[in-house]
């Protein structure tokens, strides 16, 4: 990592008159994880002496430790790098939080729309008696880091195909965030198709209104709607939330509506890169 600033829900280290540091570490190459650290289950073969692949897993979310110091350009003397224990204090409390993760991002060329879902632990870094520092260890909620937001809309003629591309490194699916507004009900059910998915997986709402806007929000297995009438929302979803399809050889996601509607799609593509 060659960044000096980070910023972590909504507040950068510099506002702190802190910088990204490295305590007399060695220089030159060094090896660390980019997020993709797999565990490889092998089966040996009956036959002889080959190995099969089973039940490849991702089996922790990723970490990462660098610390941090003063700034000495913002500092009129080397008396003034140590830390005060107010200063600490505020900084943990900034930075070493429970039970909920933050949006972290770096500061460093190629990294601009690149987040992690962060929480952080702390250590002090001492010099004869005086804190002149802090190691974090941050811990993610995920074995990767993650892309900025992509959002497409789309308005939707019946049975009209429209295409969204999955650009996430990570060959499977994921869950976007989508809102459908309805603009026409000359079917009674609405359905929206995904040509790659298998096994006829379609998504169902069984009764809705024009000028209705439904929030399918499948990352947390959750349905809404914009209408106080429409109380039987959560019977009428045969629960097939919409997924990003993406594979080795195709990304590309063919989506047919059979009703005319405003579909906006809302997805975080997964980047496979370490700090």
């Amino acid at each position: 990592m060659y960044a000096l600033d980070f910023e972590y829900a909504g507040e950068k280290l510099s506002d702190y008159g802190m910088m990204i540091c490295r305590f007399d570490g060695p220089g030159g190459v060094e090896t660390v994880s980019s997020g993709s650290d797999l565990t490889f289950g092998q089966i040996k073969s009956a036959a002889g002496n080959r190995f099969g692949l089973s039940n490849t897993t991702y089996d922790t979310a990723y970490t990462a430790s660098f610390q941090i110091c003063k700034n000495p350009c913002e500092q009129k003397s080397g008396r003034e790098l140590t830390l005060t224990t107010e200063e600490i204090s505020s900084l943990q409390r900034w930075l070493c939080r429970k039970n909920q993760y933050f949006k972290f991002k770096i500061y460093q060329k190629g990294y601009e729309h690149i987040y992690w879902n962060v929480t952080f632990s702390a250590k002090q870094i001492a010099y004869r008696g005086e804190v002149i520092g802090l190691e974090l260890t941050m811990y993610t909620d995920a074995p990767y880091a993650f892309m900025d937001e992509i959002v497409v809309e789309k308005v939707c003629q019946p049975n009209v195909p429209f295409e969204i591309y999955d650009v996430s490194d990570e060959p499977g699916f994921v869950y976007p965030r989508v809102e459908v507004t309805f603009l026409d009900r000359k079917e009674n059910i609405f359905t929206l198709e995904n040509e790659l998915e298998s096994n006829n997986r379609i998504t169902a709402i069984y009764q809705y209104e024009v000028g209705e806007t439904i929030t399918m929000d499948g990352a947390k297995q959750l349905i809404t709607t914009s209408s106080r009438a429409h109380v039987t929302l959560p019977g009428d979803f045969n629960y097939y939330f919409p997924r990003l399809i993406n594979t080795y050889e195709n990304n590309k996601n063919v989506f047919r509506a059979n009703s005319a509607c405003k579909i906006v799609v809302t997805y975080a593509p997964i980047r496979k890169v370490g700090l």
